[in-house]
């Protein structure tokens, strides 16, 4: 019989992730960050970290914590370890804020609190890869999902690493002087973090969801392997080589380097390519809103793989590089992400309302949880915004950018209220009739889907 167990926190990281991008939003409308401002304003730097600490990073972890046990079809190793990592994340995300301002502001009282509010987000992380990482470990045989969710991890531990030097060295120069050129290094930092650690991460669960979803076959074969090794292989060689050319740039490191992004861009035309089969061998004729939408993420990604391709052939990609971030952060992994949780937070409200009561009275469908009506618009909207801002910020129009960014916030906004209602159950109370199931009656099989969307955590112990 179905139960209503999920990850008891995983809706409360999806809502503050929520937050956490509208907030960096806002601050992009209001003017205080790149291109407006430089790279290393005070501004940009809390919207960067908003937007990869508070929104992206949260995101994944509360995903993870939900999918891990569907993947691996073990518990993770603690339920409440997730809200102390939530606690730890966040509480570091606002001490980082803080000491931005403290650096900037030239006020050492506050400076601290830089380095400070990473050790706490690195504490949350720790906290978090244990949770994940023994279930992972454990699990036999090991799936492509498992492996390259493993691999990201990996690079998530050398992000930390990297963005804990920079912090250091940020806030007490004098005391670092011999490590002080590895502040060169924010691009071999973003990549490991929107690469290594997001993008092979992001790849995994789409391995497991869009299959899940869309009922294509799991299995990946060789393609799916060569996408992960290659894409594994090319962004270590990129990051690897990158920091080591910043103290030793001699011939043989910078053709490293080469060869490393030239792999990661064999990597993600593999996927692409892997991700087009998946939908052309689905056994679902109608392909739900969500990976309708999620079109238009992949899409972002392969036009962020042609820029990339065409500027590096160019000489030029260090000067389209804040743009290319800013497209991928947005675009690619921002798209997948609202996309996503269209399908997983009415599948979980679902859960947590409906999933006890199969064959004991009225039960309403998934489906009627959402209005694909009233979401379509926010989706065509968010993809709009995404594709004017990053022109803007191609040609360095601060102006031209902020008008993008609006139409993203809105967007944004009024997606979060889709979930709200799909999690409060507001649209499937409020009109659409349910087909009564008789009490005699036994209860009906789980789906495919339901099944696999139940993990072995403790029963929540709210009733949103």
């Amino acid at each position: 019989m179905i139960t209503n167990r999920l990850s008891r926190w995983t809706p409360h990281f999806f809502a503050s992730a929520l937050v956490n991008f509208i907030g960096a939003e806002m601050l992009m409308l209001a003017g205080v960050t790149w291109p407006a401002h430089a790279l290393g304003a005070a501004g940009t730097l809390i919207t960067i970290h908003l937007l990869v600490i508070g929104w992206l990073l949260l995101l994944v972890l509360g995903a993870l914590f939900q999918f891990v046990p569907v993947m691996t079809t073990l518990p993770l190793a603690s339920q409440t370890a997730a809200l102390a990592c939530l606690v730890a994340v966040e509480g570091g995300l606002l001490g980082m804020i803080a000491g931005f301002l403290g650096v900037a502001g030239g006020t050492p009282r506050l400076a601290w609190l830089l380095p400070a509010g990473g050790g706490a987000v690195t504490i949350g992380i720790a906290i978090a890869l244990w949770n994940v990482g023994v279930p992972l470990a454990r699990a036999r045989p090991s799936s492509l999902p498992g492996r390259m969710v493993m691999t990201g991890i990996a690079f998530l531990v050398a992000t930390v690493t990297l963005g804990l030097l920079f912090a250091a060295v940020l806030s007490a120069p004098a005391a670092m002087p011999r490590l002080t050129p590895i502040l060169a290094g924010v691009g071999e930092h973003a990549l490991s973090g929107l690469g290594g650690w997001f993008t092979l991460t992001a790849m995994g669960v789409s391995y497991k969801l869009l299959p899940m979803f869309m009922l294509a076959p799991e299995e990946r074969g060789a393609l799916g392997r060569g996408v992960h090794l290659v894409g594994a292989m090319g962004f270590a060689l990129a990051v690897v080589a990158g920091l080591a050319a910043i103290w030793r740039p001699i011939a043989i490191v910078i053709d490293i380097q080469r060869i490393g992004d030239v792999a990661i861009g064999l990597a993600v035309a593999l996927y692409l390519w892997d991700v087009r089969r998946i939908y052309r061998e689905r056994r679902r004729t109608a392909i739900e809103l969500h990976n309708r939408a999620a079109i238009g993420a992949f899409a972002f990604l392969g036009v962020a793989l042609a820029s990339a391709a065409i500027a590096a052939a160019a000489h030029r990609l260090g000067a389209i590089a804040p743009a290319l971030a800013f497209l991928i952060v947005f675009g690619w992994l921002g798209g997948l992400g609202i996309t996503q949780l269209y399908k997983i937070v009415p599948f979980l409200a679902w859960l947590v309302r409906y999933g006890g009561r199969l064959g004991r009275g009225p039960v309403p469908r998934v489906q009627d949880l959402v209005r694909d009506r009233a979401a379509l618009p926010w989706f065509i909207v968010y993809g709009a915004g995404v594709s004017i801002a990053t022109v803007a910020a191609l040609m360095r129009w601060p102006t031209a950018f902020r008008i993008g960014v609006a139409p993203i916030a809105v967007a944004t906004i009024g997606l979060a209220v889709e979930y709200w209602r799909a999690w409060h159950a507001t649209y499937a109370d409020a009109s659409r009739p349910v087909k009564p199931v008789p009490p005699a009656m036994p209860a009906p099989p789980a789906s495919r889907e339901t099944s696999l969307l139940i993990n072995r955590g403790d029963r929540p112990r709210w009733n949103p």
